[in-house]
Formats: C-alpha cells, sequence, structure tokens
C-alpha cells in the first residue's frame, strides 16, 4: 500500500512529502544497557548452575531416600502405631492443663531469683541467708554490711526494681564481733505478679 501510493502521487499533479523527526540516538544510555544485560545474563547462568547441582545432588541422594522409605515402611507395617481412644486423649489434656496450671501459679524459680539478687546487691553487702518459697512467691534474706546506709541503699534497690512488689524490714540487728561491728537486716520480699 505505501508504494502504491507513492506510484500514485508521482503520476498525479501532486506531490505528497513526508516529513518525520527521529529523537536523537541515546548513545550515553548504551553502556548502562550492556551491563544491565551482562548482569542479568549471569545471574541466568547461576540459576541454571544453581538448578543442574540440585538436581544432580536430589538424584545422587535419592538411592538413600528411597532405601530409608521401604524401611520406615516396612517397621510401621510390623508395628503399627496405636492411637489411643479419644476419651484417654481428652483426660490427658485436662490432666496437662491442670499441670499447666499449677506452674503458672507458681512464683520465681531460685535459679531466676538469684541473678537478679546479684545485679541489685551491692559490693559492700553480704547475703548471709537467703529462704524462698516458690509456691508463694516470697523470699526472706539475711544481709550484713559495716553500715545500715549501705543496707538501707540495697533495700532501696530492692524497693525500685520491677522484680519485687513488698520489701519489709522484717528484723534489725546489730553485731559486734572483736573490733568489727556489723549491722544485720532480715527482709522478706514478695515477687511482682
Amino acid at each position: 500500500m505505501f508504494i502504491d501510493s507513492i506510484c500514485a502521487s508521482r503520476s498525479g499533479t501532486a506531490l505528497m512529502r513526508l516529513a518525520t523527526t527521529f529523537s536523537h540516538p541515546a548513545g550515553w544510555l548504551a553502556p548502562y544497557l550492556v551491563i544491565a544485560s551482562l548482569l542479568l545474563s549471569f545471574v541466568a547462568v547461576s540459576v541454571s548452575v544453581g538448578l543442574f547441582l540440585a538436581v544432580n545432588q536430589y538424584q545422587a541422594e535419592r538411592p538413600a531416600l528411597e532405601e530409608q522409605l521401604v524401611r520406615l515402611r516396612s517397621r510401621d507395617a510390623t508395628h503399627p502405631v496405636e492411637i489411643p481412644p479419644q476419651s484417654q486423649l481428652i483426660q490427658l489434656r485436662d490432666h496437662v492443663q491442670r499441670l499447666n496450671g499449677l506452674v503458672g501459679s507458681a512464683g520465681v524459680a531460685l535459679s531466676q531469683l538469684l541473678p537478679r539478687l546479684e545485679r541489685l546487691l551491692p559490693d559492700t553487702v553480704w547475703l548471709l541467708s537467703l529462704q524462698h518459697r516458690s509456691q508463694e512467691d516470697e523470699t526472706r534474706l539475711l544481709v550484713e554490711s559495716d553500715r545500715a546506709e549501705q543496707l538501707t541503699d540495697f533495700m532501696q534497690r530492692l524497693e525500685q526494681s520491677r522484680y519485687f512488689s513488698q520489701v519489709l524490714l522484717t528484723r534489725k540487728l546489730q553485731r559486734t564481733d572483736g573490733p568489727r561491728h556489723t549491722v544485720q537486716f532480715e527482709i522478706q520480699l514478695r515477687g511482682q505478679r
């Protein structure tokens, strides 16, 4: 159709000229396109090599996996798994829930309490005795220091910590052992719930 219209226009009285402008070739973009195409080719080759290696690894492992599957199927055929009746499963579930309830009501374990006390205990205060009842989440401490201010500082640290809801001084003792004078505090703690 394009050629016919050109011939018809030459034989006719009017000559039609079409003017078009094409944009200038983007020469600055060519290196980026080459780099992008090289990167895409590298990724495609890497994925192909990875798939090839994975298929080879699967083919190498397949006989061992098939042998293991045969052993498991034969073991299941000779020793079928028995599922307990539903009533027994319900009893077991209820028992586990009761046990979880008991564990949830217990306080902090001693293994968690000791590191907390270690962080709060000043270097000048000595822990002489610790009695911990995790079910009630209560702890009784006997601490000693050369000065009562250091023990008061320890009690303030206990009160300000997020670990204890109640810090009570139950007894204060003055001890003299030769030239050494010490102060002892008996402190009762209740864990934070």
